[in-house]
């Protein structure tokens, strides 16, 4: 009898004008879609591949002792599925010889429009169109029954209602796929059509799978929801009423607001504040350290008598020399200290922000995981390499890439200041073996969220959309055992 009724199910849905209306909708925006997120790729890694290129070109011999080297961030393949968080992530990390590497990014706007009304990526027509067209599939399958009678009809043959929910929701499901796998399978054909997007290397593969079995669990959160949304109703009119309130805020009210909710319950400082601390902590630090640096030149003059003429790089006399190598031998000590200090205020001020962000963020999702959008959302954009974690890993790019340059570069020059008072003087030396003529700036080894780690962040909402399924059917199992079918 089930499979009868899921028959009956997908006969009718298949004959509805709505099936050929999404129909037509899946095929048009979902290949679309997919073909302007690779061209758009296409041109950022090709923007890309050129900055880098004339980077290398410029400025990649430059291995001097205080050389701000700069490291690019590729664009994810990805993210032609979900381009999140990458408008607005760092271009590129530089480092410094402070040990401190800031993120840039630069400014300007290629196509301010897109980011206005947002781009028609494959996130967004599953979020959105594909969501919608679920409900609509669904939202008056058992209200509208009511209404022509054949619910009385299929109850008074002893048919259990629970059948004709679970068929109910099998066949719309089914019937929702069809238009959706070929819309998907031209999408893909068009994406492997490009130069330089391969979706068989199994750098794509594997996410893409996943992308694919998450949309598919999705979808059938959507089509539950559907079905619960018809049996709250008596009528269509009521069902489409409700079919929209719940959309609209399961699509667009939770998963907004939720962060807004979060800012104004727990606000925290803005990071350019927290960069200007940081700034103002070192500067402070290294202001002190510069005035024991001073005193310490001054008493090895003293020492050694000399009191005549000022600072230079280059000792005048026996006794300079001898002031100087003293010096020379106890400043390490202070140097030492003062980047330690230094390392472990801005260390207090980075954690101290990202606790407070962490406690923010965690708020926002956890809000916002009320919509089964939001949890679709995080997986997506996570397994793409445009989520909010991709804002630490940039973070932990950067910092890999500030030891690599200190490795390559930096530890291999010897910086020695002298200060007097007001007056400076600062020489550099290479250590022994060095050879700047030969060595280059390294490039940047960035690495992205792998999807083992999306995974295993993102378990909760997987856990989840298996909820909202089993929730929605209960609830609709439970409404429907009590449903006043005449």
């Amino acid at each position: 009898m089930l499979k009868t009724l899921i028959r009956k199910e997908i006969t009718e849905t298949i004959l509805d004008l709505r099936f050929w209306v999404v129909t037509v909708l899946f095929l048009i925006l979902i290949p679309l879609g997919m073909y302007v997120s690779r061209k758009d790729y296409e041109r950022r890694l090709a923007n890309y591949q050129q900055e880098h290129q004339m980077y290398r070109q410029h400025y990649g011999k430059d291995t001097g002792p205080s050389v701000e080297a700069q490291g690019f961030r590729p664009p994810s393949v990805l993210s032609i599925f979900a381009l999140g968080l990458d408008p607005f992530m760092p271009d590129k990390a530089i480092t410094s010889r402070s040990g401190l590497v800031r993120a840039a990014k630069e400014p300007g706007i290629d196509n301010p429009e897109s980011l206005l009304f947002g781009k028609a990526d494959y996130l967004f027509n599953v979020s959105f169109i594909v969501s919608l067209a679920a409900l609509i599939f669904t939202f008056n399958r058992i209200s509208g029954e009511r209404e022509k009678g054949t619910l009385r009809l299929m109850i008074s043959s002893s048919i259990r209602r629970g059948e004709i929910l679970l068929a109910k929701i099998v066949g719309n499901y089914l019937v929702l796929l069809v238009p959706f796998i070929i819309a998907l399978l031209a999408a893909l054909i068009i994406l492997n059509t490009s130069s330089v997007v391969s979706i068989w290397s199994s750098k794509l593969w594997f996410a893409l799978l996943a992308i694919i079995l998450i949309t598919l669990l999705f979808m059938l959160v959507m089509v539950s929801l559907g079905i619960c949304v018809s049996t709250l109703t008596h009528g269509s009119m009521a069902s489409i009423m409700m079919l929209f309130l719940v959309w609209v805020m399961a699509v667009l009210g939770i998963p907004k607001m939720s962060p807004m909710i979060a800012e104004a319950v727990y606000p925290i400082e803005s990071k350019n504040v927290v960069d200007l601390t940081q700034r103002i902590a070192r500067e402070d630090i290294e202001s002190e350290y510069n005035e024991k640096k001073s005193d310490l030149f001054k008493s090895c003059r003293a020492e050694f008598g000399v009191t005549h003429g000022g600072v230079s790089t280059r000792p005048d006399g026996e006794a300079e020399e001898k002031a100087y190598a003293k010096y020379d031998r106890e400043v390490v000590a202070i140097e030492n200290e003062c980047q330690r200090r230094i390392a472990d205020a801005i260390r207090k001020l980075e954690q101290d922000y990202r606790n407070k962000r962490n406690v923010q963020a965690s708020l926002a999702v956890n809000l916002s995981r009320i919509s089964p959008v939001s949890c679709y959302t995080y997986l997506i954009s996570g397994l793409a390499g445009t989520g909010p974690a991709e804002t630490d890993k940039f973070t932990e790019n950067a910092e890999r890439y500030q030891e690599q340059v200190k490795a390559a570069i930096y530890d291999n020059w010897i910086l020695k200041t002298y200060r007097l008072g007001g007056s400076r003087a600062t020489s550099s030396h290479k250590v022994e073996g060095f050879d700047p003529s030969n060595a280059s700036v390294p490039d940047i080894k960035y690495e992205y969220t792998t999807m083992a780690e999306v995974i295993r962040a993102g378990w909760v909402d997987i856990l989840l959309l298996f909820v909202f399924n089993v929730l929605f059917f209960a609830i609709a199992f439970w409404r429907f055992n009590k449903y006043d079918v005449r």
